[in-house]
């Protein structure tokens, strides 16, 4: 049906809009929990990122405090044993985040659903099949990512490797 809606508004001729059946108070409440969802959206998705760059930086600093470390093996296992800890705890955050922002699309469709048809109509331009793999595949970087650095880290860190 979507598509269809698309295809008819790509020709000369547009479909009549059926505004909302929603009264203006609670149109108004939903276009206000509609903006609140968004925005929390795009904080979880920043807080991913900066969470991927932050422990990146925590890599950067742990190897540089390993060559403070040279020949100290209990220091070089409390990197090692930090990097671990830090990075379990990133990508469980990076989950926690995912799920928050899942928990907020599905208040997105539902109010979506009280819309009017030219926005019901802009709202399935790209599908949520779509959708859902692009948000897995940047998780699923951004886990590979944590992990990258924590090898890494402990390639450099670990007398083993040298």
């Amino acid at each position: 049906m979507a598509v269809q809606d698309l295809t008819r508004f790509e020709s000369d001729e547009r479909p009549e809009n059926i505004p909302s059946e929603l009264d203006d108070l609670t149109h108004a409440e939903m276009r206000m929990l509609y903006a609140e969802s968004v925005e929390v959206v795009r904080f979880a998705k920043t807080q991913q990122w900066k969470s991927v760059g932050a422990i990146l930086v925590v890599f950067i600093a742990l190897m540089g405090l390993s060559q403070l470390a040279e020949q100290k093996p209990l220091l070089t296992n409390l990197i090692i044993a930090i990097s671990f800890v830090c990075s379990g705890g990133v990508i469980y955050s990076l989950a926690l985040y995912q799920a928050w922002q899942n928990t907020e699309r599905k208040k997105l469709r539902e109010i979506g659903l009280h819309l009017s048809s030219y926005a019901k109509a802009i709202r399935a331009i790209k599908s949520s099949r779509e959708a859902n793999v692009h948000r897995y595949t940047l998780l699923a970087f951004m886990i590979v990512s944590v992990l990258m650095g924590n090898l890494m880290l402990v390639l450099f860190v670990s007398p083993l490797y040298r």
